[in-house]
């Protein structure tokens, strides 16, 4: 049912060579009846510069025709130092030594893993980001979100040799936890916007990119608010009923601009802190939401859940119900058939000792059959690309906390 909501809007460069050898380990997935998957860990960096990782975005930087991987986050609230065994809270460190010990935003270089930083700045404390063009030269750049006690939203501008430090742009700084951005046309006026949800706020928002988006900050005319008092985890932009116009997914709900304002529709009520991702399914032609409860149980009273949802009642398939923060869900054709199969994996936070990668592959008839085909090593935000150029669809990934590693899973199958 349609409920109207409220609210209209208002150079230093580092190439760190120091991570360790490569660690690899292979899981062969049997496949049951179906498919067999194989697919190979290794262990890009096993010492990244910053704790409490978050951001994940492979993106081609270098025009090889291989996907590069971005990688940032909040930094930890302990921090290491040179001496071995010795932390020290980062609330105790003054804002001119966090760059001795700890870097925010950084990029990895496909064919070797080199690491190079994006930024010299400090306290950036960033958690939601999404790729952005915003001036139409066809580089991608990115937008984050700071975390809990912060308020900016930052464009980082690629240089033209990425490898130098990027330029960073304050956009705004309205609200406070951005936990995710996304970048797409979700006002239908022909131009994307920048869209995202404000936890701490509780808001959800968006940008009008200006003519120049250079300027800032941004001007107060370029914000719009879609909804208030609502504190939400996950954003999808997406014609999802085939009208022709984009509506935006953000948590369990479904947006609509209406000549009034907004509209809101409940997909499904009771689900918590939801990663999102659309397609077709069950081959019917129309669009199925899948939802992951990427943060339960962790801030929830019942394990990780995963269902996809058939419009246009919304009936529940659920896949799982009792995974640990499965805060990792990617759409993608692992088999080759043209059917969308579902990769989704779980977190380990200190907790959950044998985190689990797993592949639901479309049987084609609204059935799927799960594949584990990765244990032991924990992955957050993990994303499905094809990193090697050989056609097969590998994952990269990389933890949360307490122990910071970014990953990748190749694709042996």
């Amino acid at each position: 049912m349609d409920e109207p909501v409220g609210g209209t809007g208002d150079d230093a460069m580092s190439d760190d060579v120091s991570q360790v050898a490569p660690n690899t380990s292979t899981v062969d997935d049997d496949g049951g009846t179906g498919t067999a998957f194989r697919f190979r860990h290794e262990t890009i960096d096993a010492n990244p510069p910053s704790g409490r990782l978050f951001i994940c975005h492979p993106t081609d930087l270098t025009g090889d025709g291989l996907p590069d991987l971005v990688v940032g986050g909040m930094g930890s609230t302990k921090v290491s130092t040179p001496i071995p065994g010795l932390t020290v809270e980062r609330s105790s460190l003054p804002g001119n030594l966090f760059k001795r010990f700890e870097t925010d935003l950084f990029w990895y270089e496909n064919g070797g893993w080199e690491r190079h930083e994006m930024s010299d700045g400090t306290e950036l404390r960033l958690l939601g980001s999404t790729l952005v063009d915003f001036d139409g030269d066809g580089s991608q750049d990115v937008v984050v979100g700071q975390g809990l006690g912060f308020r900016g939203i930052y464009w980082f501008e690629r240089p033209d040799d990425p490898r130098e430090t990027w330029t960073e742009h304050l956009l705004r700084s309205d609200f406070e936890k951005y936990h995710d951005l996304a970048f797409g046309d979700v006002d239908n006026d022909g131009e994307p916007e920048l869209v995202g949800v404000s936890q701490e706020s509780e808001v959800v928002f968006y940008y009008d990119v200006p003519d120049d988006p250079r300027q800032t900050p941004w001007p107060d005319e370029t914000k719009h608010v879609i909804e208030e008092d609502v504190n939400l985890e996950g954003l999808c932009i997406v014609d999802i009923d085939g009208d022709g116009k984009n509506e935006l997914i953000a948590g369990t709900y479904i947006y609509r601009q209406t000549d009034d304002g907004w509209e809101r529709e409940t997909i499904v009520d009771g689900w918590d802190w939801t990663r999102v991702a659309v397609a077709d399914l069950d081959d019917d032609g129309e669009l199925e939401v899948i939802f992951a409860e990427g943060d339960s149980p962790l801030l929830g009273d019942h394990p990780g859940r995963v269902a996809w949802f058939d419009p246009p009642n919304w009936e529940q398939h659920t896949l799982r119900d009792d995974l640990y923060c499965p805060h990792s869900l990617q759409v993608a054709d692992f088999t080759g058939n043209g059917l969308p199969d579902l990769y989704v994996s779980e977190m380990g936070l200190g907790v959950n000792d044998d985190p689990q990668h797993l592949i639901f592959e479309n049987k084609g008839d609204g059935t799927f059959e799960e594949h584990v085909i990765a244990t032991g090593v924990e992955t957050h935000e993990a994303k499905v690309v094809d990193m090697t150029g050989d056609g097969r669809l590998d994952i990269v990934g990389k933890s949360y906390e307490p122990d910071a590693h970014v990953d990748i899973w190749y694709n042996e199958s």
